[in-house]
C-alpha cells in the first residue's frame, strides 16, 4: 500500500456527510450487487451478508426503487435490530427515477413502507442525466417537501454526468451528490455534442464520454459548496477489479469524497475491503475473478451497438429484445466492450 494510504487508513471511521449532520463511514455497501440483475441473491442470504458488512463497520447502504431490493433491505434491517444494532447505526440511502411530484411522493412512501422505516436518511433523484434537472423539478420539490415533513433527512441526486454533478453544487436545498468516479473514468459522461451518446435514446441533450478530471472538478465544487459527496463504480462494475489496490487508492485518496460505495456479493469481498481500509491487505492480493464473466445488464443497455463494434471476437449480438448480449463461448474476456459502452451496461459478475 502507498505510504499515504497506510497513514490514512488506521481504522474504519465516520466523517461528516457535508452539512447534513449525518456521519458516514469511509466505505459503504452497494446493495445492487445482491439483486436480480447481478448475483440475484435471496432475501435471507442477502440480509446475512449485509449484516456481516454492518458488523465490519460498513454502516452506509445504498439501494433504489428500480433495483427491487426493498424486501431484502427490510429483512436485513430486522435482522440487524434483532442482533442489537440500533436503527441510528445504519445510514440508508435510496433513490427513484420519478419525474413528477406525485410519483416521487409515491416512491418515498413505498420505500418507507417496504423497508419498514419511519424515515430514510438519504433520498436521491436517481441517475440524473444531462438536461434532466429541468425535466424533474416537480420530483425535486417532492423531495424538498419530504425532508421538511421529516420523512427524509437529506436529499440529493445520483449521476454519471460530470456536468450534472457540477450543477448539483448550485441546486437549491441539495444536500449531497452520488457520482460515478473511477481511475479509468469508465462510464463517466458529459453533456456536450459528440461521441456515441449523441444518438442514444433517452438522452435529453447530446452527450459525449466524460473524463475523470471533469468529474473530479465537479465533485470538488460540490464539496466546497458544503454538499456530502459519495461515489460509485470505483471498480468500474467489476471491470477494474484486476487492479483492485490501485483502483481503490485512487478514489479513496480524494479529499472531497466522504464515502465510497462498493458493490459486494461475498464475505471474501467484504473482508478484502476491510483489510484495505485498515491497511492489512496483503501486498500481493489479487481478487479471484475466475468465476466471473462479462454480462450485459439489460436494465441499462440502450441497444446502441457500440460494444459490438469494439468486440474483435464477434462475441456480442442483438438479443430478441433488441439489446446486446454476450456469447460466452466466443468471449475472450478482453473487456474492450465495457470501455466502449456509453451507459456502463457491461458488468463483470
Amino acid at each position: 500500500m502507498r505510504a499515504w494510504a497506510a497513514h490514512f487508513f488506521i481504522k474504519m471511521k465516520r466523517t461528516a456527510f457535508g452539512k447534513t449532520g449525518i456521519m458516514v463511514p469511509q466505505a459503504g455497501f452497494g446493495v445492487l450487487a445482491l439483486g436480480r440483475t447481478h448475483s440475484d441473491m435471496g432475501c435471507e442470504e442477502g440480509a446475512d451478508l449485509l449484516l456481516y458488512g454492518l458488523e465490519k463497520g460498513l454502516s452506509f447502504f445504498d439501494t433504489a426503487q428500480y433495483y427491487e431490493e426493498y424486501p431484502l433491505m427490510k429483512a436485513f434491517i430486522e435482522k440487524a435490530e434483532a442482533s442489537g444494532h440500533g436503527r441510528e447505526e445504519m445510514v440508508i440511502c435510496t433513490k427513484s427515477l420519478a419525474e413528477g411530484y406525485e410519483w416521487m411522493n409515491f416512491a418515498i412512501d413505498e420505500a418507507l413502507k417496504k423497508m419498514g422505516l419511519e424515515y430514510i436518511d438519504v433520498f436521491l433523484m436517481h441517475e440524473v442525466r444531462s438536461g434532466q434537472l429541468e425535466e424533474r423539478t416537480e420530483a425535486w420539490q417532492a423531495l424538498r417537501d419530504a425532508k421538511a415533513n421529516g420523512k427524509v433527512r437529506a436529499i440529493g441526486l445520483s449521476t454519471h454526468h460530470a456536468d450534472v454533478a457540477a450543477k448539483a453544487a448550485e441546486l437549491e436545498d441539495c444536500d449531497c451528490v452520488f457520482a460515478l468516479l473511477n481511475i479509468e473514468g469508465l462510464g463517466i459522461r458529459c453533456g456536450e455534442p459528440g461521441g456515441p451518446g449523441e444518438g442514444l435514446p433517452g438522452y435529453w441533450i447530446p452527450d459525449r464520454p466524460g473524463t475523470r478530471e471533469e468529474m473530479e472538478a465537479a465533485l470538488s465544487k460540490c464539496h466546497k459548496a458544503g454538499l456530502g459527496v459519495f461515489t460509485m463504480k470505483a471498480l468500474g462494475g467489476g471491470n477494474l477489479i484486476a487492479g483492485y489496490r490501485e483502483a481503490l487508492d485512487y478514489v479513496f485518496s480524494k479529499p472531497y469524497v466522504d464515502s465510497v460505495m462498493l458493490g459486494m456479493s461475498t464475505k471474501q469481498e467484504v473482508d478484502a475491503l476491510i483489510d484495505y481500509i485498515e491497511g492489512d491487505l496483503l501486498e500481493d492480493y489479487s481478487p479471484d475473478v475466475s468465476g466471473k464473466v462479462l454480462k450485459v445488464n439489460h436494465d441499462d443497455c440502450v441497444g446502441c451497438g457500440e460494444c459490438q463494434k469494439a468486440c474483435a471476437s464477434e462475441a456480442i449480438h442483438y438479443a430478441e429484445n433488441g439489446l446486446s448480449e454476450i456469447d460466452q463461448d466466443k468471449c475472450i474476456d478482453c473487456g474492450y466492450c465495457a470501455y466502449a459502452c456509453p451507459v456502463r451496461a457491461i458488468i463483470r459478475v
